[in-house]
């Protein structure tokens, strides 16, 4: 039962410090010439991580650090939104406008429409991709979204210095997603406590066993099993179905990405708490009844 709520390589800098496997990504590229030269040799995957740390750090840069930590903690409860168990499953739906893999998923998704659209159907929370690039969203999102909805909001983007934790939760995010691929176990150890001090969930996105022990030395609610494959962008629910059972009960399993039938979410059924819905919805025609159908 589904449960209803009422860059170039030279640019990373000290990003790539952060993370040794880009690092010695971007030394090999350097070597090589030029980004476009590396592209062509590059998987699709890590092209899109140098692009997108480049522009993180840029967009962190702008941030102004005094008025970014100027924020009141959050009020909007993702734990109740996620549910309390693996018997009967939440629903969380994913808004943006493109997809890396996917390309143009509703390039012209006004957030705001689209939210009181599914909102009556008890969704329990909303998936706010901010990466601009590859996703086409935007803080913007995060901040109208907050102004009109009552369910809790959690931003989909790359997390990789504090003060985006911030500016997180003053665009109006209730939790935020991390990735235990990118950031080592202690930065997300100390970014999980900045954000639990705000009221924020940690949501931990993982594809493996390896980053899924990354995160259970975490102290976080929430694991978010991702079944795309980050480099090819193959989708299969059997990542879940392998990688949930590992997970602790006291723990909140969520699966994220290849949702797309009422068959799919029964085979995930007993098996995680929530279910996050994306591109499917947004091409629907009509998205609430694309949810009718998809939970029965």
């Amino acid at each position: 039962m589904v449960r209803l709520v009422p860059c170039a390589w030279n640019r990373l800098g000290r990003f790539a410090a952060i993370f040794p496997a880009l690092q010695a990504r971007a030394s090999a590229a350097t070597e090589r010439g030029t980004l476009a030269a590396a592209a062509t040799k590059e998987p699709l995957g890590d092209r899109l991580i140098a692009e997108i740390l480049a522009d993180k750090r840029v967009e962190v840069a702008t941030l102004n650090a005094a008025m970014i930590r100027s924020v009141r903690p959050s009020t909007r409860d993702f734990a109740y939104a996620v549910g309390a168990g693996r018997e009967s499953m939440s629903l969380l739906v994913e808004v943006k406008r493109r997809d890396p893999f996917e390309g143009d998923v509703r390039p012209d998704l006004d957030v705001t429409e689209f939210a009181a659209r599914v909102a009556e159907l008890g969704i329990g929370a909303l998936i706010v991709a901010t990466e601009t690039r590859h996703w086409g969203g935007s803080r913007n999102d995060l901040v109208a979204l907050d102004r009109v909805v009552p369910m809790p909001l959690v931003r989909h983007d790359f997390i990789v210095d504090e003060l985006q934790l911030y500016e997180s939760r003053r665009a109006g995010a209730d939790a935020v997603f991390l990735r235990p691929a990118l950031l080592p176990v202690e930065t997300l150890r100390s970014f999980a406590r900045t954000l639990a001090a705000m009221h924020m969930g940690t949501v931990l996105l993982v594809h493996d066993t390896e980053e899924l022990e990354a995160a259970l030395a975490v102290e976080s609610q929430f694991i978010a099993i991702s079944n795309r494959h980050a480099e090819t962008g193959a989708v299969d629910l059997a990542t879940t179905l392998a990688l949930a059972p590992l997970v602790p009960k006291s723990r909140s399993v969520i699966s994220c990405f290849g949702i797309r039938t009422p068959d799919d979410v029964t085979r995930l059924q007993g098996h995680v708490d929530a279910v996050c819905i994306g591109s499917p919805l947004l091409r629907a025609t009509d998205p609430a009844e694309f949810l009718r159908r998809l939970v029965g």
